[in-house]
C-alpha cells in the first residue's frame, strides 16, 4: 500500500468534501451517519482506518504511534482541513 503524507491525506479529504480535521500530524474524519460501502471502501484504499472507541476514520500520514490514553486533541495543535495551509505541512 502506498504511504500518503499529510499533505496528500488533507487534499483527499478536501476534494471530496469530507468533514476532516488534522490532528497533529494525523487526519480524523467524522460522519453524521454511517457512509456508504464505496466512501467506506475510498477511505480503506487511501489508508484510512475505523477507529472504534473515537467513531470516526483515521489517517497516520505516515507517522504511525501507539495507542494513547485520553483525546489527543488536548496534547496536538488541531483544525478543520479546510483551514490547514498545505504550504505550511
Amino acid at each position: 500500500m502506498e504511504q500518503h503524507n499529510l499533505i496528500d491525506v488533507v487534499e483527499f479529504c478536501r476534494l471530496r468534501h469530507l468533514n476532516a480535521e488534522v490532528v497533529g500530524r494525523w487526519v480524523w474524519v467524522q460522519f453524521e451517519s454511517k457512509p456508504s460501502a464505496e466512501i467506506r471502501e475510498e477511505l480503506k484504499a487511501f489508508g484510512f482506518r475505523w477507529v472504534g472507541r473515537r467513531g470516526k476514520w483515521a489517517h497516520n500520514c505516515g507517522h504511525p504511534s501507539r495507542h494513547g490514553k485520553g483525546d489527543p486533541r488536548f496534547k496536538y495543535p488541531t483544525r478543520p482541513v479546510d483551514e490547514y495551509e498545505t504550504a505550511a505541512a
